[in-house]
């Protein structure tokens, strides 16, 4: 694992993907699975050719999916971590855990978005929220941010920028690794990294040259700005 701010790349669609993120320098790679509202969503089973032979470690993203089917995904994909959308990672922590020794729980959890009124969002209930993860048993949060996208609210891959203002406050609080998302893009991380500072960084649209396939100089370009900021010892 490298020093400084991992890099995850998400929305991974196919095999070429996957091992450009990875030659690019890239921590992890994310896949979609059975989300209903994301366009870049795979099924378990059309996923299990890309967690066979992913390059990096490969997460597994969630919403809302039936504990059957969860479980079936585990042990089907072998994924290194399950990504929780939606809030009920900590209550699953210790049942897939069980299932699958060492595998890591990850959990979502959503920001303001940029220019919104954020008199409303205090850090220490968020905070409050890290260390219930925590003590469930959840290994790292995403702080990203939920956005309305044709009348439906899409939580990830929204593309939308949020507060870093107010993730830099979680951040600095945070007892688990806490990860940065939500419209971050080659033009923007650097600004990211260094006035946030999380543990890593999460991005799909921001690296695609159309959704669901990933660009080759956008992944370049960002691996740059990154190490840029300070935040990738490439020794």
């Amino acid at each position: 694992m490298k020093a400084g701010c991992r890099v995850k790349i998400c929305g991974i669609t196919n095999m070429e993907d996957a091992k450009l993120a990875a030659a690019e320098g890239a921590d992890y790679i994310g896949v979609v699975i059975e989300v209903s509202y994301s366009p870049r969503s795979q099924t378990v089973e059309s996923a299990e050719p890309i967690f066979a032979n992913a390059p990096v470690p490969a997460v597994a993203l969630v919403h809302e999916m039936q504990p059957g089917r969860l479980t079936e995904l585990v042990t089907r994909l072998k994924p290194f971590a399950v990504q929780f959308l939606s809030r009920d990672g900590a209550s699953m922590a210790g049942q897939l855990k069980k299932i699958a020794p060492g595998m890591e729980i990850w959990q979502s959890l959503f920001l303001p978005a940029a220019g919104d009124n954020a008199s409303a969002f205090d850090p220490e209930v968020m905070l409050r929220q890290v260390e219930q993860c925590k003590e469930a048993g959840v290994d790292a949060v995403v702080l990203d941010t939920a956005a309305v996208i044709n009348g439906v609210v899409r939580f990830g891959g929204t593309g939308t920028t949020g507060q870093w203002d107010q993730a830099a406050r979680v951040v600095a609080g945070s007892p688990l690794p806490a990860f940065l998302a939500g419209g971050i893009k080659p033009e923007n991380v650097r600004e990211a990294v260094e006035s946030v500072r999380p543990y890593g960084i999460d991005l799909c649209s921001g690296v695609e040259l159309y959704t669901g396939k990933k660009s080759l100089a956008k992944l370049r370009s960002l691996m740059e700005e990154v190490q840029k900021a300070g935040g990738i010892d490439r020794c």
